[in-house]
């Protein structure tokens, strides 16, 4: 058994090292699997539930993935290079189609049209055919709030025939990508002809991405008409359950078994990314490299006094539910659970936009509260406790860990602290100073 194994191991070493073109075979393999059966498809929930729809319909889960639309051209129209090291990418639109100008597998430029956007905001990335059944992921993506080309890989010089480069492996779109930005999607690998036959209910992440399979909720709803809350048709989610379906795409995880389902174990399907003595997380739990959410909230305190994903971001637009401090005030005001009660005046010793010197919030009215006037500052709960790490150079995610700000740690181990992620300027020693004069006796 154990010589088997290490002959495995050194096969497996071989294949992902062979130069990308050797390995792109023509597709041989027998009629494709069909799309699974069960779904209705999310324009189907329209018309009995238009105001979830609509909420849905603006947000980064159905915009996750599509086909290209009028949106996209400003990006090239007019036809436009950037340089990004040794290398140029350029865009433009000829005759309806949007094509991509970029080193290809052999390494000189291409042309390759875009059949598919990747995401929305803050970035877009493009998705490009190439032999067997794939979409590849271009590097270079576009920023929709400054109108301009970048490279998500900042000035690394990324080579073809690299496994990190845009044609290979490593961004490739059947494996790494389609999962989490498509509902009720097969990848259907064909190992003999290194080959994809990759189908999808729908593109994005609709409806049933998170619901499950519901065209037996429509036939039944369209017998029963006016028994509409007896449908047993529909699961009922219980919190960590909806928390485990929200993981299976939060989460720097591997593939198990390639099929959960909504509402599923976490854990059936998938191993879990954990802080180790790797790089992927410092050793306090903080997000270092593309980790996503799941694994710091679930070593957070928050998870273990039993937070779940929509306790803070609405169902199915996604937002958080309130802006700034209100949101954590929900929990963390005076007698509003069991949680520590904050003044976040007192408590951060930074000045809170938008709350009085008791630390009350001057607007109770969420749609009075103006977020774009509420500067980003040390009062602000997330930017001592989710300090925000940017990805893919544009895209900053809050670190869901929950954690302390403790300059100590970044004396003695290098971790981050929140208090010089915003005072770049200053030494750990300033913040450690400010630490132990305000939180010292606490």
């Amino acid at each position: 058994m154990g010589a088997g194994l290490v002959a495995a191991l050194f096969a497996g070493l071989w294949w992902v090292n062979q130069p990308a073109a050797s390995r792109l075979k023509k597709n041989t393999a027998p009629n494709p699997p069909a799309v699974p059966r069960g779904f209705g498809g999310s324009a189907s929930c329209q018309e009995c539930h238009a105001e979830e729809f609509s909420a849905w319909a603006s947000s980064h889960h159905a915009l996750a993935e599509r086909p290209p639309a009028a949106l996209d051209e400003v990006a090239f129209v007019p036809g436009r290079t950037f340089k990004h090291a040794t290398q140029q990418t350029a865009f433009r639109k000829t005759n309806a189609r949007l094509e991509v100008i970029a080193a290809g597998l052999h390494g000189t430029n291409e042309t390759f049209p875009v059949q598919r956007i990747l995401a929305h905001e803050p970035l877009r990335q493009m998705l490009v055919g190439f032999p067997g059944g794939r979409l590849q992921v271009t590097e270079a993506a576009w920023d929709p709030r400054s109108n301009e080309w970048f490279n998500v890989y900042g000035q690394e010089d990324r080579r073809p025939g690299e496994w990190g480069h845009w044609t290979g492996r490593g961004m490739n779109w059947n494996s790494m990508c389609a999962t989490c930005h498509n509902t009720g999607l097969q990848k259907n690998y064909d190992a003999p002809t290194d080959s994809y036959h990759t189908t999808m209910v729908e593109t994005g992440v609709g409806c049933e991405a998170c619901h499950g399979p519901l065209q037996a909720h429509n036939d039944w709803q369209r017998t029963h008409p006016k028994t509409r809350t007896k449908d047993p048709t529909i699961p009922k989610f219980t919190r960590d359950e909806i928390f485990d379906t929200c993981a299976a795409c939060h989460a720097r995880r591997a593939e198990i078994t390639g099929k959960p389902k909504p509402g599923d174990k976490f854990f059936d399907h998938h191993l879990l990314g954990i802080v180790d003595d790797s790089s992927t997380f410092y050793p306090d739990g903080q997000i270092a490299e593309e980790d996503y959410e799941a694994t710091a909230f679930m070593g957070s305190r928050m998870f273990h006094q039993g937070v779940r994903c929509l306790d803070c971001h609405n169902v199915h637009g996604l937002k958080t539910k309130l802006p700034g401090n209100l949101l954590c005030l929900t929990c963390h005001g005076p007698g509003a659970t069991n949680a520590p009660a904050i003044n976040p005046v007192t408590h951060s010793h930074h000045q809170v936009f938008g709350c009085d010197t008791n630390g009350v919030p001057t607007h109770l009215d969420p749609a009075k509260y103006q977020p774009a006037l509420i500067k980003e500052t040390g009062g602000e709960c997330v930017n001592c406790h989710m300090p925000q790490t940017p990805y893919m150079q544009r895209h900053w995610r809050h670190d869901h860990g929950f954690t302390i700000p403790d300059p100590l740690l970044t004396k003695q181990f290098g971790i981050p602290n929140a208090c010089n992620r915003c005072h770049t300027g200053q030494s750990a020693d300033w913040s450690l100073q400010f630490v132990e004069q305000w939180y010292a006796t606490r």
